[in-house]
């Protein structure tokens, strides 16, 4: 009996002791960083400027905050694009400036460079009739309270 209440004790001491997002926000104020769920296996995490507009964005498949030595999924390029399209959409993007390409075994690196915004796209393409080819892509955005892209 004694173990049952020990066992019951400590499962209402852990939910007391987690902190909501609310008494996060509450004590620390508001998050420069946020992570979300875009599409089902497909996370978007935004780094905000001070002024509170994204800077950064990573779009990769969801991955625990404690690393792990777990093969991540790929995403497929059709979901990825269309991510880029819904937060940075083509006509915000201004004049394409350059891009950049390197292949190296099965991966590629694409960074396009706009007046606004550098893209990079990172595929695996040794399977190249399946879909789901995206390891990572990022936006940067172009203003001069984010931190610059190095490359």
């Amino acid at each position: 009996m004694r173990i049952v209440a020990g066992c019951l004790l400590v499962a209402a001491a852990s939910v007391v002791l987690t902190q909501s997002s609310q008494e996060f926000h509450s004590r620390y104020g508001e998050p420069d960083m946020e992570r979300f769920i875009s599409r089902p296996g497909i996370g978007l995490t935004i780094q905000y400027g001070s002024d509170h507009l994204a800077c950064q964005v990573l779009i990769e498949p969801p991955r625990p905050l404690i690393y792990t030595e777990e093969n991540v999924p790929l995403m497929s390029s059709e979901s990825v694009t269309e991510i880029l399209e819904e937060v940075v959409p083509s006509r915000m993007r201004g004049k394409e400036t350059g891009k950049t390409v390197t292949a190296s075994g099965c991966n590629e690196f694409q960074i396009v460079e706009y007046e606004n915004v550098s893209i990079m796209r990172s595929t695996h393409n040794c399977l190249p009739l399946k879909p789901e080819r995206e390891m990572r892509a990022t936006i940067g955005f172009k203003r001069d309270i984010c931190p610059k892209q190095t490359k």
